[in-house]
């Protein structure tokens, strides 16, 4: 079904209902938006047919349509927003090299896309950006028959890529092999979580499982990729697992700060999904904080975490208590990591309504946009505020789903 065809089926459903007259070709559909403002939203929406760039002036109501409106491009599994000046998509290719693209704003506040379109030299398992560059990261198997790690790098500024590749075997000491979680920028360097599986699982391509389930590990890069460990006992490792992804468990809050949550994603750990804290220029976790979130969800565990402002995060949790195994995610919670308080978030639909939620949420004035796509409507974008936990219906969407929500500046 193309794209014109889901607004007008959908438009004649609506129509029925208020006894309007039948549907044609001549159904009218929101006029792409004027921009009015220094910045644009833009907005990932798909459709049965295609994955469509979109950009408006306001998120917190109105509507806007895929419907000759925006850019087409290639569904990408992951966009990452560096800063407000561009927007990348990631095209996972199973075992190839993954495909990237980008976008930014022209000189008319217009979205446009950059001129070249960039093949990485390897697949990812995670992503991210620190400094000048887009950064994936997956293990790999060295020249010498050797577990590492090959990161990729793509300078935004020249357009340049370069591969990187270290040795990833007996990473952190304990015979096993390293796979990164996240790339969060700290400073000149950047974070993130590490799991270790033995060698044979490199990027998690079989069912082994690390033997030391009850151990964190985070790893912080200076620019030369020179890695300083660390670890501890207090929680399992720091990955949001699903499928060959190692998503990111690492935020940190407006004063870098570094929180890092665990998922307790294995089923043989002894340890609750929670939180720890590595403060700022420490190269070591704080051994006075310990956050047990697990036990205030009620048995829930985390997937994924986003810092909204302040204190507050934003955490997407399983729907099923004490397990893991079942990849349904449709639970927002706002936690304080302060106060260490655990709030689910009111106003959105109902669990069993919501069909899917966007990987990619934008946070800004002190609040945050989660895009969600439930029955019977199009999808949504909830505008989240952390200080009451309440969620607020924002830009409807005509398109089968949302996948993505930035900002960028021109």
């Amino acid at each position: 079904m193309n794209k014109r065809n889901i607004f007008l089926s959908a438009a004649c459903a609506i129509s029925s209902l208020f006894a309007f007259s039948s549907c044609d070709d001549e159904t009218s559909v929101p006029e792409p938006p004027v921009v009015t403002e220094p910045f644009q939203y833009v907005i990932v929406a798909t459709s049965e047919d295609g994955t469509y760039i979109l950009q408006t002036n306001d998120i917190s109501s109105g509507q806007i349509s895929i419907v000759g409106n925006g850019i087409e491009t290639e569904a990408a599994t992951a966009w990452i927003f560096y800063g407000t000046q561009y927007a990348y998509d990631l095209v996972y290719r199973q075992g190839d090299p993954a495909q990237v693209a980008a976008y930014e704003l022209g000189a008319d506040g217009k979205l446009k896309k950059r001129l070249n379109t960039y093949q990485m030299p390897s697949r990812y398992t995670t992503y991210g950006y620190f400094d000048n560059y887009i950064t994936t990261a997956v293990s790999v198997t060295r020249a010498d028959n050797t577990p590492g790690l090959s990161f990729n790098l793509l300078d935004v500024k020249t357009q340049s890529i370069t591969e990187k590749v270290i040795a990833a075997g007996n990473f952190t000491g304990n015979g096993e092999t390293a796979n990164l979680s996240g790339i969060l920028e700290v400073g000149d360097k950047f974070f993130t979580g590490i799991c270790t599986t033995p060698a044979v699982n490199a990027g998690g391509t079989t069912g082994t499982a690390t033997a030391y389930p009850d151990s964190v590990w985070v790893g912080i890069f200076d620019r030369d990729l020179n890695c300083t460990l660390l670890r501890d006992n207090r929680l399992s490792y720091a990955t949001g697992r699903y499928r060959s992804g190692y998503h990111t468990n690492l935020a940190k809050d407006d004063n870098d700060n570094v929180y890092v949550f665990s998922s307790a994603y294995d089923n043989r750990t002894t340890k609750p999904s929670g939180a720890l804290r590595i403060k700022k220029g420490e190269t070591r976790f704080d051994p006075d904080y310990f956050f047990d979130i697990q036990s205030l969800a009620g048995g829930r565990h985390l997937f994924k975490v986003w810092h909204i402002t302040g204190d507050y995060f934003l955490l997407q949790m399983y729907n099923t208590p004490n397990q893991t195994a079942e990849a349904v995610w449709s639970v927002l919670a706002v936690v304080d990591v302060a106060k260490k308080t655990y709030r689910e978030v009111s106003g959105l639909p109902a669990l069993d309504k919501i069909a899917s939620v966007g990987s990619t949420p934008y946070a800004g004035d002190g609040k945050i946009a989660v895009p969600i796509v439930s029955d019977n409507e199009y999808p949504h974008l909830y505008i989240i505020d952390p200080a009451t936990a309440t969620a607020a219906k924002g830009l409807e969407v005509i398109a089968e789903g949302i996948t993505a929500v930035g900002k960028l500046t021109y």
